[in-house]
């Protein structure tokens, strides 16, 4: 049965980052499987053109003001308005909301509409946010109210349904993990040395081993850099090409001069670069780690087919309470390369080692002795996390192994087809959607 749906999310649809990824690619593979949506997000004072008219779903733009600390507060509000007057003209099957801190718009727009509400959760706020504790309080009674009230809620790790059915009491047969996806037709192999002429890189002697992404706390690419220095010391050809900018940009940079390596900035590593050019990269022997900044969106499969391993060095902490639906791994798997990545819930062992194609438990060896020893799985090598030691063996365990890393690539890309896909988790989000639709 086709479905018609509201996606309503705060998010700028013209810059590409995870969550304007996860909104595009759910609601193009919805359309193609023959659902109608109509994606509801706030109007930046920032050029559309990138967004407006390139999809197959519709996009309404509610006017929100440019005024920093009231932009998200008057967008929740506002869409009260907005959205019942929307929903009372279109009648979509369901409202199908991301999660909101502040507010418990999606909870009066469905008492005001009589049209049911799902919530898509990509974390759990209480154990993120470090807020006062008034504020903490607002947040866990707004929670209480949309989850408490939700007809489905979609969390993209198992660990953010097991903290709402904790806190919150929510039974588990309305809530629903579905992990994220790829998109298969825009990551996926090319000739390696193809894309190393299109960055302007040196087709043969250099090892690239990358890292793409927006720079957060909690992306771990401290841990990536205190590795590369122990990873060049042993293998002086070897080059760190971090691909990304945000809040923690410059902190990075300085780190990595500050470790003693030969550092090239493309770009200034904040939000206001995306116009200056990420191509053709510098002569790699004038550097060893090479921070691109932001880069146009169709160059990130070049950068990460270019290179001979891929990383995600994602720390504990917030990652361990949370899980982790790893877009990142997802894309470099599209694409056919080796990781190294992190024992943290829901990444590593399950993703790189605990499950094979069939989404069976998978062999696995472990390389090394001791503490921290890296494990061997089926498409890249896991680490424990916080660990630039172990993060630096693990990387070892494929440099010294050139047909490995080709094994590797080969079968994350078939893992890839099989499991991650932009049109199983529409499949998946419609499913769960179904208890709810046979209560219309």
């Amino acid at each position: 049965m086709a479905v018609r749906l509201f996606y309503i999310n705060y998010a700028d649809l013209s810059v590409a980052y995870g969550a304007t990824v996860c909104i595009v690619e759910l609601a193009k593979s919805l359309v193609k499987q023959g659902h109608e949506v109509t994606v509801i997000v706030p109007s930046f004072p920032r050029d559309r053109s990138s967004c407006d008219g390139h999809h197959d779903f519709e996009v309404i733009y509610v006017p929100n003001w440019d005024i920093r600390f009231l932009r998200k507060i008057w967008f929740y509000w506002a869409l009260i308005i907005w959205v019942t007057i929307l929903a009372l003209r279109k009648r979509p099957d369901i409202l199908y909301w991301g999660e909101m801190t502040y507010t418990i718009t999606p909870y009066l727009v469905s008492k005001l509409t009589g049209i049911p509400y799902a919530i898509i959760a990509h974390g759990f706020a209480p154990d993120e946010l470090r807020v006062a504790r008034w504020r903490m309080a607002l947040v866990r009674w707004c929670q209480k109210v949309y989850f408490g009230n939700a007809d489905a809620i979609v969390t993209v790790t198992r660990k953010i349904a097991e903290r709402i059915h904790e806190v919150y009491g929510v039974p588990w047969e309305r809530l629903h993990p579905i992990e994220n996806g790829v998109n298969l037709e825009r990551f996926k192999p090319m000739d390696k040395f193809e894309a190393r002429r299109k960055l302007g890189l040196p087709e043969t002697g250099y090892t690239y081993i990358g890292w793409v992404g927006y720079f957060f706390p909690w992306s771990g690419v401290e841990t990536l850099l205190h590795a590369a220095k122990q990873v060049l010391a042993e293998v002086p050809h070897a080059r760190f090409i971090i691909v990304g900018h945000g809040v923690w940009g410059t902190h990075l940079s300085d780190l990595a001069q500050a470790l003693g390596l030969k550092v090239h900035l493309v770009k200034p590593l904040n939000n206001a670069s995306s116009h200056l050019p990420s191509v053709p990269l510098p002569d790699p022997a004038t550097w060893q780690v090479c921070f691109t900044g932001e880069v146009a969106n169709e160059l990130v499969p070049v950068f990460i087919n270019a290179w001979d391993i891929a990383t995600a060095p994602y720390p504990g902490g917030r990652n361990e309470k949370s899980g982790g639906s790893s877009m990142k791994i997802r894309e470099y798997f599209g694409c056919g390369v080796p990781v190294v990545t992190t024992d943290v819930a829901g990444i590593g062992t399950r993703w790189l080692v605990g499950m094979g194609d069939n989404g069976e438990a998978a062999t696995q060896r472990e390389s090394g002795t001791g503490r921290g020893k890296p494990m061997v799985g089926e498409r890249g090598v896991v680490v424990p996390p916080d660990d630039p030691d172990a993060f630096a063996a693990g990387l070892m365990v494929l440099l010294r192994d050139s047909a490995l890393r080709q094994q590797m690539g080969h079968n994350a890309r078939r893992f890839a087809e099989t499991h991650c896909s932009w049109d199983e988790v529409a499949r998946q989000t419609v499913k769960a959607f179904g208890g709810v639709m046979r209560k219309i």
